[in-house]
């Protein structure tokens, strides 16, 4: 059931009629939506999620990360333990740059909280533990003669040149959220994830969490938040009760009315609804609406003059991200400003109440295994070639009746899982990572997945994995001949290239293993 209680329409003062056509129009695929939760007068009025994905899993928030950051930084200086004011380089007199920049002095919490730190573009380059392929590339902000720590993220914040004066431009800045958590717990003595649990996750009951942290022992603080849907919607909830809950002031009023207005303003052609930014949080320009919101549609939006909160969560990219925005803002916005009730409307929610217990990621299309042609690759260790996903080698076997499940074994570098392969459904499964060590930006595999597959007309085997704990959704695309595999590998949503992957294999004979494993005589194997 959740934390919130689940009311109607009616109580909550939403038309029942948008909160149907709103509803209708979210169950496309093509919006890659995991889940939506509708909050309003006190409770939950529409709330969905797209299986595998379910309302007890964690999903990582990415850059809505970066508001826990700055809601960490405001209990701090609460505390006493900082001040906006305080200069950023006086947290850090063994970082002092190797050349003098004046700018970079001047800098204050205040200016990494409002992402105005007067960097010319985002000097976001964490390099630890990324594919080599990420190692390997030196963003065109940075000095030729400029030698990036791999492990110390902070010197690197440190040796890039400060164009501007600090306060004057807006340049969205995650290494300037990372800062901010290491001067979290430079000044608490604790980690960022430490500090926010005391003072707000466990208060608001929030328990299914974790937060990544980079190769100096601190949380990331841009990015790397993992919770459920239902925890984001609670924060949304806490900002539009200006910082109280059951009861208790747990941040000042004051704060979260500054954190939620502009505070830098933003002018942007592309977006000219977004007002500006205020600490570590967007601003809307319309009906005082702000938002926390990462990468690939993770949001929460807090409606202060509505009293509503939405939150999702998806795998989607910008003109997915950006119909779902209009949805909300042109169905549900007017039904909330206007409750018009009908009995037509009412018996249309009930309609779409009973569709969205079935509402769930599309699984592939085709033939099962036991009705397509596939013995001879069945059960066949296939070993990879050189490929970008670090992927060592693969075998299926696919079921010979109905019943059965399909199974894959991938060895890869993190090591070796098995998982099932549901047919016209997801089968949950595990793989060899745990959530804790993987880098939400970057990583391929992640702990919990869901696996589909079937058979395509043109002989291919259609595989899709969903890390339900993310925005990812791989998709393979086999082939098999004789001896020989190759798969087009590519994610619905990536922040690298090498995602997109083709991968061939060969099932090798006892000899040619023996050829294969002897480095010596590996290339001429031809089975590189």
């Amino acid at each position: 059931m959740g934390y919130f209680k689940r009311i109607t329409a009616e109580e909550a003062g939403i038309s029942p009629a948008s909160l149907a056509e709103l509803y209708h129009r979210l169950e496309d695929p093509a919006l890659g939506l995991h889940s939506f939760m509708v909050y309003k007068n006190g409770g939950v009025a529409a709330e969905a999620w797209w299986a595998p994905y379910r309302p007890e899993l964690g999903h990582t928030l990415f850059s809505a990360s970066k508001t826990y950051t700055g809601l960490a930084i405001g209990f701090a200086v609460e505390e006493g333990l900082l001040s906006l004011d305080d200069r950023v380089v006086s947290f850090f007199p063994e970082y002092l740059p190797s050349r003098h920049c004046e700018n970079m002095e001047k800098m204050q919490i205040r200016h990494l909280l409002t992402m105005s730190t007067g960097f010319a573009s985002d000097p976001h380059d964490f390099n630890w533990p990324r594919p080599d392929d990420i190692l390997a590339r030196s963003p065109s902000c940075f000095h030729q003669e400029q030698v990036l720590d791999p492990v110390d993220w902070v010197r690197n914040f440190f040796e890039h040149y400060v164009a501007y004066e600090p306060g004057t431009e807006f340049v969205y800045c995650t290494h300037a959220s990372y800062l901010m958590a290491v001067i979290v717990q430079k000044v608490t003595g604790r980690t960022a994830f430490d500090y926010l649990k005391e003072k707000l996750f466990d208060p608001l009951g929030i328990t299914n969490v974790s937060w990544e942290q980079g190769p100096q022992g601190y949380n990331v603080g841009g990015w790397g938040l993992m919770l459920t849907t239902e925890d984001l919607l609670k924060t949304g909830v806490f900002l539009l009760q200006k910082g109280q809950w059951e009861g208790r002031q747990l941040l000042s009023r004051d704060w979260v009315e500054h954190a939620t207005t502009v505070r830098i303003p933003m002018h942007s052609s592309s977006n000219p609804e977004m007002a500006g930014y205020g600490y570590q949080i967007w601003v809307d320009s319309r009906e005082k609406a702000f938002s926390l919101r990462g990468a690939c549609g993770q949001v929460c939006t807090v409606f202060p003059e509505l009293g509503a909160v939405v939150a999702y969560t998806a795998g989607t990219n910008g003109p997915e991200r950006e119909a779902i925005e209009n949805l909300i803002w042109n169905t549900l916005v007017p039904g909330m400003k206007s409750p018009g009730y009908s009995a037509e409307g009412r018996a249309a929610w009930e309609r779409e109440q009973q569709r969205m217990a079935g509402f769930r990621i599309p699984v592939p299309a085709g033939k099962p295994s036991w009705e397509a042609a596939c013995r001879e690759a069945s059960g066949k260790r296939y070993l990879l070639g050189d490929n970008r996903l670090n992927w060592n080698a693969i075998t299926f076997r696919f079921a010979e009746r109905e019943g059965q499940r399909d199974t894959f074994t991938l060895e890869s570098r993190e090591g070796t899982f098995t998982a099932e392969i549901g047919f016209e459904e997801w089968a949950d499964g595990v793989t060899c990572v745990k959530t804790a060590d993987t880098d939400t930006d970057v990583s391929l595999l992640f702990e919990k997945v869901s696996a589909a597959g079937a058979w395509q007309e043109d002989g291919r085997y259609l595989l899709q994995l969903c890390f339900r704990e993310t925005s990812y959704i791989n998709t393979m695309k086999i082939s098999f001949a004789g001896n020989g595999m190759a798969a087009e590998h590519t994610r619905n949503c990536s922040f690298m290239e090498s995602t997109n992957a083709v991968l061939t294999g060969a099932a090798l004979d006892a000899g040619q293993y023996a050829l294969y494993e002897n480095g010596a005589q590996k290339q001429e194997s031809g089975y590189r």
